[in-house]
């Protein structure tokens, strides 16, 4: 008995499903031809096995059926399908019911029509992620998305439209654009920016803010004095500094985090309010107190001088090295007189006008004793008023 035989008898009995696993057996003195059996093989293929086991020449069965010889060839090669003309000339010429030459095709054909919508499928998700790249850095998100992006295209691109909280690339190309010219950017003119990376980031950090509990307490304008007097306290002390901060501020309803600057963002902070309280992020690039000191107050200078006012959707971002505008420099002369009064700076600057820079440590660790502010503070404002920066060896600038 042939292979096309015994497969029509099982199908037949019902022992064998060609849609869930078609073998295919090896018969003495013939050549099978090899395929994955879990994929249906083009019944052209099988009539050239069984035309070998019957010791069919492809020549004399070609004459046999009326069949050109290149035609049947392409058939015997898989090359054309079986149509039903000739499934029934081969119920004739080999015994074997039309219906089982045609049931094999259809499941060939299906296969092929499956591979074609895999195909389609996979173009359109790489179009999607082309559209997904084109509005933000998914490099980014790889930390930032628990698990990571994923193993598979279809993985990646889920996950994330779900960190951006959109359904498709349309939204998030809305999203990105809206985002393009934010309430008080500013670029850097000696660095290049690229708005995609800058989106991205920002997303991360609103992301870990809606993780952070709402403050109990609310923000008010009128708490700004105090506050700050209660910060001048935990920079002078530099002890368990960061949580000491983070503390406080959710005292006086304001959520802090530190979110790790991304290569190529040059972010050093970042003010928004979304629902009901404010969010300073800062990204200690540099892990100095005096640097930590002037980031926080500047962020808090835009809170107490912009976002405060216009309230929740607002947002600043800061950014090394940037074009200054009003509110920079307003947030800038806030986080410099924010911590050493003005009247007393101003004298000590007098007093020390012709003095060696060698010889100003000692004033300014004096200075800041007296005044209880950290002797680093006191050394970064003075190196920033007279762009004197040998004069500082000894004095520890370290976060605590």
């Amino acid at each position: 008995m042939g292979i096309i035989h015994r497969i029509s008898a099982k199908l037949r009995n019902g022992t064998l499903s060609i849609i869930d696993n078609f073998c295919i057996f090896a018969d003495e003195n013939r050549t099978m031809s090899t395929s994955n059996p879990d994929k249906a093989i083009h019944p052209g293929i099988l009539l050239r096995d069984e035309l070998i086991a019957k010791r069919i020449k492809q020549i004399d069965f070609a004459a046999t059926i009326g069949m050109p010889s290149p035609v049947l060839n392409d058939l015997l090669n898989g090359k054309r399908s079986i149509t039903p003309d000739i499934a029934v000339i081969l119920e004739t010429a080999i015994g074997i019911d039309a219906s089982t030459w045609l049931r094999l095709q259809s499941e060939k054909d299906i296969e092929i029509s499956r591979q074609k919508e895999s195909l389609i499928q996979k173009q359109k998700e790489i179009e999607t992620w082309q559209a997904i790249q084109d509005c933000c850095n998914t490099s980014y998100l790889i930390h930032a998305i628990p698990g990571g992006l994923g193993k598979t295209l279809t993985d990646k691109i889920q996950n994330v439209l779900q960190f951006f909280h959109v359904n498709d690339t349309t939204q998030l190309k809305n999203l990105f654009i809206a985002d393009v010219n934010p309430a008080f950017f500013r670029k850097s003119q000696s660095l290049a920016y690229v708005a995609t990376d800058l989106f991205t980031w920002k997303q991360i950090a609103f992301n870990r803010s809606e993780q952070i509990p709402d403050c109990a307490s609310k923000f008010k304008l009128g708490d700004k004095e105090r506050l700050i007097g209660l910060l001048s306290t935990i920079f002078f002390e530099n002890n368990n500094t960061i949580q000491r901060i983070s503390d406080l501020l959710r005292e006086f309803g304001i959520k802090f985090q530190i979110v790790r600057n991304e290569k190529g963002t040059h972010i050093d902070g970042f003010s928004f309010w979304h629902g009901n309280n404010p969010t300073i992020t800062l990204t200690l690039r540099y892990h100095k107190i005096d640097i930590l000191a002037f980031t926080l107050l500047h962020e808090l200078g835009h809170l107490y001088n912009s976002l405060g006012m216009f309230g929740a959707g607002s947002s600043v971002i800061t950014l090394s090295e940037r074009e200054e505008n009003i509110e920079e420099q307003e947030a800038d002369t806030f986080a410099m007189n924010a911590l050493i009064p003005q009247k007393e700076w101003f004298l000590f600057k007098a007093r020390n006008e012709t003095s060696s820079p060698y010889s100003m440590k000692a004033k300014i660790l004096s200075f800041a004793l007296q005044n209880r502010i950290h002797p680093a503070i006191v050394l970064g404002r003075y190196q920033h008023d007279t762009n004197i920066f040998d004069n500082g060896r000894g004095i520890d600038r370290a976060i605590l």
